[in-house]
């Protein structure tokens, strides 16, 4: 069977539906898709039917040139050539359970030829009008192949038994039900538009189904079926595996009109589950082209739990996460619709990581005016930060997280600092007792009054580089303003002299910062956490956009917070990379 089909696939033939490829002698020469090139280095011999690429060393036969680049097992490569030159594959070819999955797959394509050709019928007339209404194509309706399942108990029955597909053959395919008080057998999805379920081989193995008018439930899904597992696929994933490749990450969005809205808008990137939580199944489908994920789930409260059960799994699978907020009452098929491709790009580009959406989600439902509040918020976050194998991206979120929860409490940094390095996922028992709260400063603040009262030369520079904006809400403004006063006045600046002349709080600040151990200061650690300074101020900035991106607002408004915060976005990162606390 394996002979017969590579005996047949033509090698050239099938690498040119993916890439351009030039005559050079008696070889083919292209751009090699395994790795990024400007020079030429990939071949395919057609007298050999080999390709081999010397830029990077993949090389193989055409069953080897599928497998790297559709990411496909040996036997889906093998039925995908087999059903491109036409040949059948003998059923002791396809495994021990390929006997059912076969039947299913038979009784799902003259499914699937009844119900588009249902659609087309008069009695489709309000499927049509349905699909005209959220503003889906007559192209778009090809390119998914919708369908429609008409009113009635046994109209695709007795269709297939007119196409030899016999009632159990059927009802293992789950477009038969049966009534266990009677054994009669029914049809599954009725007065529904369907939406054929393809996997990456392009078979039809599954369908959903959504109700025309009142009924429930809303969606109907197929059973699980030798050839159909919900947890091991999602919709539109054959369609989306370029756009995944092209655009580096995908799109995860709740439903079948989601995906499809988006497609036809452009963003061709976007899968959807199928009426089930994320799986490792899913993780391992979605493995095979990317690592990144942007999760756009419905703003209601159902579709936020979605997201945060789909970022656990996404998470401990290593994936780097980010998450799209629409304003509420709006999916993407509606937003796409009312907005435009174009502004929910924008939406994309601006999207934060997981962790500060789950930050900004977790500081709305708790009272932040005390250390309390604070502890109880940073340990609901705990959790999900403590599922990144990577330490580093781990690391990367404390200064986010204390800046959204406004902890500036140092107990309370160092114990969140030493959680995450140990992936814990709660602060240890007794926090909020031993956090004072009140006065104490973040990192930052402590060690660039260690600088600016231990060096006269690094105090100067910083004072000359200390911007009106970098202390507005900090603790150690009115320290500062002080210092500066002394040096306008040619005085000396002293921890005695400062402490003198603040207040009892700063005072005591002054004397906390004292008393910890610190090497000398230097001016390249003063700019540092100066720079870490600003990239919290930003980061409050940006926490503002995000919640009035998330109350909606006129277009042009909308348009210009999206700028900013992606310039704001742009700025951090440089701070970041510019701060030795990062």
């Amino acid at each position: 069977m394996v002979e017969s089909v590579r005996a047949r696939a033509d090698l050239r033939e099938i690498v040119s539906d993916y890439l351009p490829l030039k005559k050079s002698g008696s070889r083919y020469r292209g751009l090699c898709p395994f790795h990024t090139e400007k020079t030429p280095s990939f071949y395919v011999d057609a007298e050999k039917q080999l390709f081999y690429c010397f830029g990077c060393g993949a090389g193989g036969d055409v069953f080897k040139f599928l497998m790297l680049y559709e990411k496909l097992e040996f036997p889906e490569a093998l039925r995908t050539l087999a059903d491109r030159y036409g040949i059948p594959i003998p059923i002791a070819s396809r495994g021990p359970e390929s006997g059912e999955r076969q039947k299913v797959l038979s009784a799902n394509r003259r499914a699937h030829d009844y119900f588009r050709e249902q659609l087309r019928q008069p009695a489709g007339e309000r499927a049509r009008k349905y699909l005209s209404g959220r503003g889906i194509t007559a192209g778009t309706i090809e390119t998914f192949q919708i369908g429609y399942a008409p009113e009635g108990w046994g109209g695709l029955k007795g269709h297939l038994a007119t196409a030899g597909i016999n009632e159990a053959q059927a009802v293992l395919a789950g477009l038969l039900a049966k009534k266990e008080d009677t054994g009669r057998t029914y049809d599954r999805f009725r007065q529904r538009v369907i939406f054929p379920i393809v996997n990456l081989t392009g078979e039809t193995i599954g369908f959903g189904g959504r109700v025309i008018g009142d009924g429930e439930p809303k969606y109907l899904n197929s059973p699980e079926t030798p050839a159909f597992s919900k947890g091991d696929n999602l919709y539109g994933i054959g369609m989306a595996r370029e756009g995944i490749r092209k655009e580096g990450y995908a799109i995860l969005v709740e439903g079948y009109m989601d995906v499809i809205a988006l497609h036809q808008a452009g963003v061709t990137h976007a899968v959807a589950t199928l009426g089930t939580g994320f799986t490792t199944g899913h993780v391992r489908l979605l493995k095979r082209y990317t690592d990144r994920v942007v999760v756009n789930f419905d703003p209601d409260a159902a579709g936020r739990a979605a997201a945060r059960r789909s970022l656990e799994v996404l998470l401990e699978s290593g994936f780097e996460v980010n998450v799209v907020a629409l304003p509420p009452g709006k999916d993407p098929d509606l937003f796409v619709r009312e907005h435009g491709a174009e502004r929910y790009r924008e939406r994309l580009a601006a999207a934060p990581p997981y962790i500060e959406f789950l930050t900004r989600d977790v500081a709305a439902r708790h009272d932040l005016s005390g250390t309390r509040g604070k502890v109880v918020a940073l340990n609901e976050v705990l959790p999900f930060l403590a599922r990144i194998d990577n330490p580093v991206r781990r690391a990367g979120h404390v200064e986010m997280i204390a800046a959204v929860l406004g902890i500036e409490d140092r107990l309370v940094l160092q114990e969140m600092q030493d959680a995450v390095r140990g992936r814990r996922k709660s602060l240890q028992p007794g926090m909020v007792a031993g956090a004072r709260g009140a006065w104490l400063v973040n990192e930052a603040e402590s060690r660039i009054l260690r600088a600016m009262l231990d060096s006269r030369d690094v105090r100067k520079a910083m004072l000359d580089e200390l911007e009106e904006d970098d202390l507005e809400v900090s603790r150690i403004a009115s320290i500062v303003k002080v210092i500066r006063d002394l040096v306008v006045k040619q005085e000396d600046v002293t921890y005695p002299r400062v402490a003198a002349l603040v207040s009892d709080d700063a005072r005591d600040i002054i004397t906390r910062v004292a008393a910890l151990p610190h090497p000398p200061a230097t001016l390249e650690e003063g700019r540092g956490c100066l720079m870490a300074l600003r990239a919290a101020r930003l980061e409050r900035q940006m926490g503002d956009i995000q919640k009035r991106l998330e109350t909606g607002g006129k277009a042009m408004e909308i348009d210009e917070l999206l700028r900013r915060k992606v310039e704001l976005k742009r700025r951090i990162e440089a701070l970041r990379q510019a701060s030795p606390l990062s």
